[in-house]
């Protein structure tokens, strides 16, 4: 898998860097709201309970969603992302955490995975199974200077 890091200096150039022939977005751990405070919301469960006006903290969850939902996501600010995208939507059994590490990349690619982001912060990395995506990236002008001073 191809590798690169680099500073971002906003979640909107996060947009600018993926690929948009893929639709399929995972996003891993994903948490709506960083601030270890209370925060009112709406539940629903999957057999149709709800709950409303429940009070939350520290909610982290897999998502499922398509560019549109990953542009909305993008634009929360979130410090930390985990998105991973697919050719297509990935199978209700496959959990990144229960892969065998020595293997995960291959059974990701096996389903469908193309690219993946990691947002930590200021940093970004981005693993590509396919070296012409992030050949693309290291030649973008908005980005070049960046890559550089990190190699």
């Amino acid at each position: 898998m191809n590798e690169l890091t680099f500073e971002i200096n906003s979640n909107e150039e996060i947009w600018d860097l993926l690929d948009k022939d893929f639709n399929a977005i995972f996003i891993h751990k994903f948490v709506p709201n960083e601030a270890i405070e209370w925060w009112k919301t709406d539940f629903k469960t999957q057999n149709g309970t709800e709950f409303k006006n429940l009070s939350v903290r520290q909610m982290e969850m897999d998502v499922q969603t398509d560019l549109n939902g990953l542009k909305r996501i993008i634009e929360l600010n979130t410090r930390q992302l985990r998105i991973y995208q697919f050719e297509k939507s990935i199978s209700n059994t496959l959990e990144i955490e229960r892969l065998p590490e020595k293997n995960r990349n291959q059974i990701l690619k096996e389903n469908g995975l193309k690219h993946f982001f990691f947002v930590n912060f200021e940093l970004i990395t981005i693993r590509s199974f396919e070296s012409e995506f992030i050949k693309g990236i290291e030649q973008n002008p908005k980005f070049v200077k960046r890559i550089t001073k990190r190699k």
